[in-house]
C-alpha cells in the first residue's frame, strides 16, 4: 500500500482537522429567478429580482413592471413573456439593439432577426430563452440587463430587541386595572339591577296616605316625649316645692312680726283701677300744660296782650327745649293771622319795631313806592341750555370702534349731559364753557374709566357728566379696548 503524499495531505486536510477551510453553504435547489437591472446615463437606477415567473412589462405607464419613458415603446410592452409559468420568451422590435449570450456563443439581436432564430409576430420578434442565457437590450437611451440567478434567501424584517420592544400588557398597572374593572362591574350590575327590578307603581293617593301616617307618627312621638319630659319636670318640681315650703314655713314664723308692722306703716293698698286712673289724670294734665307752651304757643298766639308777645313768653319760660313731638301731638289746629285787630302779629317787648301788626299788602319794597301785593301763584321761569358737540376722536387703545357708533350712543343720552349743565345754570345763569371728556370703552362695551381733560364749568358739572358717561353702554370694540375724547360746548339758551 502506497504511503500518503505529505503535500497532498497538507493541501487537503481531513475533515475536522485544525486549519481546515469552512464548508461552503449548500446551493439552493430549484429553478433560477430572473434578475433585471435598468441602466440610464451609465448608472444603474433600478434593480429587481422577479421571484415568480410572471410577465415583465416596460413602458411609460405606471402600471408596468419597469417604467421607461421612450418614444420607441408603446404604453405597455411585454419584454419578458411567459405563458406556462416556466419558460420565458424575449420580445423585441426593429428599433431595439443588444446582445445575448447562450451556450453556443454571443448573438446580436439583428443577427437573430436575419438568421430566422427569432420568430416574427407582426412587428415584434420572439426568442425563447433558458436559465443559462443572459444579455442586454437597448431601448433608446435605456439599457435593460438580465440574467438568471439562484433565488437569494428572503431577508427577515428588522425587529427591535426584546428588551426594547413593548408589549400590549407590559406597562399595565394591574392593581389599578383590576380595581377599575371591579368598580365597573359593580356599577354596571347595580344599574342593571335597578333597570331590571319591577318597582311597584305608587299612586298619588297612596303617597298622600303614607304622608299622613308619617305626620301622625311624628305627632304621637312628640306628644309622648312632651308628656315624659313634663312628668320628669313635675317630679323634680314637687321635690323642690316640698323643700321650699318647709323653708318658707320656718321663715314665715320668723318674719310674721316684721310683716305686720310694715303693713301698718304703709297704710291701705290701692287697687289696679285706682292706679290706672291716677296715671291717666297725670297724662291729661301734662298734655294741657304742654299745649300752652313751646311751638304750640307761638302758632296759637293770635291777639294782643301787654306781656310782650308770645315769642318772649316762650323764650322766657325755656320752652324751646321741650319735646316737640309731644307738643305737636296736642295741636288741634293752626289759625291764620289777618289784618283785624284781634289777629295782628305782635313783636317782643323792647324790640326796635313798633310792636304793631300789619297786613301783608301794607308791606312795601325797600327803596320803592310800589305796593307788594299777592296775585295768586306765580310761574317759575324755565332754565334752558344749549349743548354743542363735535365728533369724538379715538386717541388710544388696541380695539377698533367706529366713532360714529360712539356719537350715536351719546346722542341718545344727551339729555343726561344737558341736565347736568342746566342744574348748574339755575344757580349761575351766565355759566358757559367747554368740557372735553376722555373715556375708555372695554371689550364688553362698558366704560371702565372717564375723566375731564378740559373743564371750564367747574368740578360739580364735570363730575356729573363723568358719572353720566360711566353709565353709558357702547358697542363692543373689536380686538380690545378703545379710548376716545369727546368735546362739548355749553351755552345758555337766549
Amino acid at each position: 500500500m502506497a504511503a500518503p503524499n505529505p503535500t497532498q495531505a497538507k493541501n487537503n486536510p481531513p475533515p475536522g482537522a485544525r486549519g481546515a477551510r469552512p464548508a461552503e453553504p449548500p446551493k439552493p435547489e430549484g429553478p433560477k429567478v430572473l434578475r433585471i437591472g435598468i441602466i440610464q446615463g451609465g448608472k444603474i437606477i433600478e434593480e429587481r429580482i422577479i421571484r415568480t415567473r410572471d410577465t415583465v412589462t416596460v413602458g411609460p405607464s405606471e402600471k408596468n413592471t419597469f417604467v421607461i419613458a421612450s418614444n420607441d415603446l408603446p404604453n405597455r410592452f411585454e419584454l419578458f413573456e411567459t405563458k406556462d409559468g416556466a419558460h420565458y420568451t424575449l420580445n423585441f422590435t426593429d428599433v431595439m439593439t443588444g446582445r445575448l449570450a447562450f451556450e453556443g456563443g454571443v448573438k446580436d439581436l439583428a443577427e437573430l432577426r436575419t438568421s430566422g432564430k427569432a420568430r416574427a409576430k407582426g412587428k415584434v420578434y420572439q426568442l425563447d430563452i433558458d436559465d443559462k442565457s443572459r444579455g442586454k437590450v437597448v431601448i433608446g437611451e435605456t439599457t435593460v440587463l438580465y440574467q438568471f440567478v439562484a433565488p437569494p434567501p428572503i431577508q427577515p424584517r428588522p425587529q427591535l430587541p426584546a428588551a426594547v420592544r413593548g408589549g400590549l400588557f407590559k406597562d399595565i398597572e394591574w392593581f389599578v386595572t383590576i380595581a377599575l374593572l371591579v368598580s365597573l362591574v359593580g356599577h354596571v350590575g347595580f344599574v342593571g339591577a335597578l333597570v331590571a327590578h319591577d318597582w311597584p307603581k305608587v299612586s298619588m293617593m297612596d303617597k298622600y296616605m303614607q304622608l299622613q301616617e308619617l305626620i301622625a307618627a311624628s305627632d304621637a312621638t312628640f306628644e309622648d316625649k312632651k308628656q315624659a319630659d313634663q312628668a320628669d319636670t313635675n317630679a323634680e318640681g314637687d321635690a323642690a316645692t316640698d323643700k321650699e315650703e318647709d323653708k318658707k314655713a320656718s321663715d314665715d314664723k320668723k318674719n310674721a312680726g316684721k310683716s305686720k308692722a310694715a303693713d301698718e306703716d304703709q297704710g291701705p293698698k290701692k287697687s289696679a283701677e285706682e292706679v290706672a286712673r291716677e296715671r291717666a289724670e297725670r297724662r291729661a294734665a301734662l298734655a294741657e300744660q304742654l299745649a300752652q307752651r313751646g311751638l304750640n304757643k307761638i302758632l296759637g298766639s293770635m291777639g294782643g296782650g301787654e306781656a310782650g308777645g308770645a315769642i318772649s313768653d316762650v323764650l322766657r319760660g325755656g320752652d324751646v327745649g321741650a319735646d316737640q313731638d309731644e307738643l305737636l301731638s296736642q295741636v288741634a289746629g293752626v289759625g291764620v293771622a289777618t289784618g283785624d285787630a284781634a289777629g295782628k302779629l305782635r313783636g317782643p317787648a323792647g324790640g326796635k319795631g313798633s310792636g304793631e301788626a300789619a297786613d301783608i299788602d301794607q308791606i312795601r319794597m325797600a327803596g320803592g313806592d310800589a305796593d307788594v301785593r299777592t296775585s295768586g301763584a306765580g310761574s317759575e321761569r324755565a332754565v334752558r341750555g344749549n349743548v354743542k358737540r363735535r365728533d369724538p376722536t379715538a386717541v388710544d387703545g388696541t380695539g377698533v370702534l367706529n366713532p360714529q357708533e360712539v356719537a350715536k350712543v351719546v346722542a341718545r343720552r344727551i339729555g343726561a349731559i344737558k341736565g347736568c349743565y342746566e342744574r348748574a345754570l339755575r344757580r349761575n345763569p351766565n355759566l358757559e364753557g367747554k368740557i372735553t371728556v376722555r373715556f375708555t370703552v372695554a371689550g364688553s362695551g362698558k366704560v371702565t374709566s372717564a375723566n375731564a381733560t378740559q373743564n371750564e364749568l367747574g368740578g360739580e358739572v364735570g363730575d356729573c357728566i363723568i358719572s353720566a358717561f360711566k353709565a353709558f353702554r357702547f358697542p363692543p370694540p373689536e380686538g380690545g379696548s378703545a379710548t376716545f375724547e369727546y368735546p362739548f360746548m355749553f351755552t345758555p339758551a337766549g
